[in-house]
């Protein structure tokens, strides 16, 4: 998938410490690890919309997450998105909303980051 790509190569370029599906490196923290979702298509336009989750664990301080969740936010704005083309496909991915997740682990924090990804076949 495209899209997974793409998602993988901002994180890089933001230093995010992430991976799809699980964590499998050495572990150390914060890190973050995604999924994706499909919507069924509700035009018949050829546009998709998918939400990706990413993941945060840290067992620092809330504040480590918080800038990582900024971060993001900053790079996929809400309004504009952040766009490309891939394979002669549109993508804009957008923040879509966090918030932290409690665990039963006490000194072990988490939060979960969306974003919204729209894909358009035949643009670029």
């Amino acid at each position: 998938m495209d899209e997974l790509s793409y998602i993988n190569e901002q994180m890089n370029k933001l230093s995010v410490p992430y991976e799809f599906g699980q964590w499998n490196s050495e572990v150390t923290y914060p890190y973050f690890v995604g999924e994706i979702s499909e919507e069924p298509p509700i035009n018949e336009d050829g546009g998709e919309q998918k939400t990706f989750i990413i993941t945060g664990f840290h067992r620092g301080t809330y504040s480590e997450l918080i800038e990582v969740k900024e971060k993001i936010k900053k790079h996929f704005d809400p309004i504009h998105g952040l766009r490309t083309s891939v394979n002669g496909d549109a993508i804009a991915v957008f923040y879509d909303g966090s918030f932290f997740v409690p665990t039963d682990e006490t000194p072990l924090k988490k939060i979960q980051i969306n974003l919204k990804i729209k894909m358009w076949k035949g643009v670029s």
